[in-house]
């Protein structure tokens, strides 16, 4: 089991309370990029994200969906927390997100519902790669001591977007299609 763990990196030693606001988002920036970063395979890169989700972005309910643009589908690649079979990926997306995803934009959702009618907050972060979508994290139901998104997440959702698909996936991105997760239309 992996023991490493997100942390602090460039804290000041005069501690958390003396430093304002964008000290801290930078700290948590470059705390998440050098996680990622330390990942010695494929399995510690997925932890690394379930650390900075749950850590930095407060949720542990969440997803990795590969895009397969010629069947035009995702597959569930990893979750953690998601109840899958109850879980629809493109409903939650809905048309506007999903073509928000495909360019490569963050779409966050605050009125989503789960199956039991309870709300949600939901955020879909594109995996980025050349350009091109290959894969979007669902993060979904926030805890309770956090309210909403911040302008430091956003922040975050664009490190994971553009740095994490290589450390992902590998050299292989095109692997990152052809999951043997469950297939939900795109």
């Amino acid at each position: 089991m992996n023991t490493r763990r997100i942390e602090a990196v460039g804290a000041k030693s005069s501690g958390a309370d003396s430093m304002n606001a964008d000290s801290m988002n930078e700290v948590r920036l470059r705390a998440a990029r050098k996680r990622l970063a330390d990942s010695r395979d494929q399995e510690d890169a997925i932890d690394g994200l379930r650390e900075i989700v749950g850590a930095f972005l407060g949720s542990e309910e969440m997803g990795l969906f590969t895009v397969d643009r010629r069947t035009a589908s995702f597959r569930v690649f990893w979750s953690f927390g998601i109840d899958l079979e109850n879980y629809d990926l493109q409903k939650a997306l809905g048309d506007t997100g999903h073509q928000r995803v495909m360019r490569g934009e963050c779409h966050i959702n605050l009125s989503g519902r789960d199956h039991t009618g309870k709300g949600l907050a939901q955020a879909f972060v594109p995996i980025i790669v050349a350009k091109q979508t290959i894969a979007i994290v669902a993060i979904l139901r926030l805890l309770p001591q956090k309210t909403a998104f911040d302008r430091s997440d956003f922040e975050l959702f664009n490190l994971l977007s553009n740095e994490a698909g290589p450390l992902l996936f590998g050299r292989d991105i095109a692997s990152a299609a052809r999951s043997d997760g469950p297939e939900m239309r795109a």
